[in-house]
């Protein structure tokens, strides 16, 4: 009989001594919390592995209607910091006994699973590759916010500096965050989101988890208006873990002629490092073939504000 034994636990559960559990938004509570609203085909099935020692991994993970994901995103395996590798690596056998017994009790045909893209040592990686594991590689834009302004500025793509030169000119920007907590102001966004992105409403509920985290402290939002009043810009950062993610941005598309969405994405940037933050996620790039040409676009956009780049594994495990 085996020493460890999956136990369900909470997906917003606070990372404690587990430092990868909540160490970006879309791979911690936030996403918990937020993708509920657009995925209510997914079924939470989070579990911790404890031993004789306690917890020693943890898992965020969602059964769906073909594989056991996070609510689509690749599920998440954490260790406890400073376990013993043996500990480390017997927990996280147990832990993928357990979702692909999740699999099958499910129907689904497979496990998808996120890690990190490490040259060697990294104890999930070995046993998912043992297990015949097919790995694929994501990449994201990702700022090094440990660098000075000047420094990052450096790094922006050199059309950028006159286009975010016009927007500190032409937009004035006002901010939603735990410090001005201003609903009316961040009520403005949803109608602008739905009227850009052609008239389809995202739930209520999708909007209060994001008020939530503005007034918890986890999340600001910026809105661009023109002179004339106009709202023309809209994004929301989110954070976790020391990294800023880029979770929404708006513009709008009838005023493409102006260069919209260049100021209010670097302001946020700065101000993500003002605050403290150690990274900035500007989003997943897709590779080419895989993308439709919107996405293809806003990649590029996203690309021309570092030269950054954060890469990790996708792994598809088939049960």
């Amino acid at each position: 009989m085996s020493r460890y034994r999956a136990e369900p636990i909470d997906p917003g559960a606070a990372a404690e001594d587990f430092p990868d559990w909540d160490a970006h938004p879309l791979r911690g509570g936030f996403a918990a919390r937020l993708y509920p609203t657009v995925a209510p085909a997914h079924r939470d099935c989070s579990f911790q592995v404890s031993g004789p020692a306690g917890p020693v991994a943890r898992v965020r993970a969602t059964a769906g209607p073909d594989q056991v994901s996070f609510w689509g995103l690749p599920a998440v395996l954490a260790w406890k910091d400073g376990a013993e590798p043996r500990h480390i690596r017997d927990s996280l056998t147990a832990a993928l006994d357990h979702l692909a017994a999740i699999a099958r009790e499910t129907g689904a045909g497979r496990l998808v699973i996120g890690g990190a893209a490490s040259t060697g040592g990294d104890p999930l990686a070995t046993l998912l590759v043992d297990r015949g594991a097919e790995g694929s590689v994501q990449a994201s834009a990702m700022v090094d916010l440990s660098h000075p302004p000047e420094a990052l500025r450096a790094d922006i793509r050199d059309s950028y500096r006159s286009l975010t030169n016009w927007g500190s000119r032409n937009l004035t920007l006002s901010f939603v965050n735990a410090a001005t907590p201003d609903r009316a102001l961040f009520d403005l966004f949803p109608g602008f989101h739905a009227r850009i992105a052609g008239g389809r409403r995202r739930s209520d509920d999708y909007w209060q988890v994001y008020w939530d985290e503005i007034i918890q402290g986890r999340a600001e939002m910026a809105l661009g208006f023109l002179e004339d009043g106009t709202l023309a810009a809209g994004s929301i950062v989110v954070w976790a873990g020391g990294t800023a993610y880029y979770a929404s941005g708006v513009y709008d598309r009838d005023k493409f002629d102006k260069p919209l969405g260049h100021w209010p994405l670097w302001n946020t940037i700065l101000r993500a490092r003002e605050a403290g933050l150690a990274r900035f996620d500007l989003g997943e790039i897709p590779p080419r073939g895989h993308a439709d040409d919107k996405e293809i676009s806003i990649a590029f956009f996203k690309r021309g504000f570092t030269s950054g780049r954060s890469l990790r594994v996708r792994w598809v495990l088939g049960v």
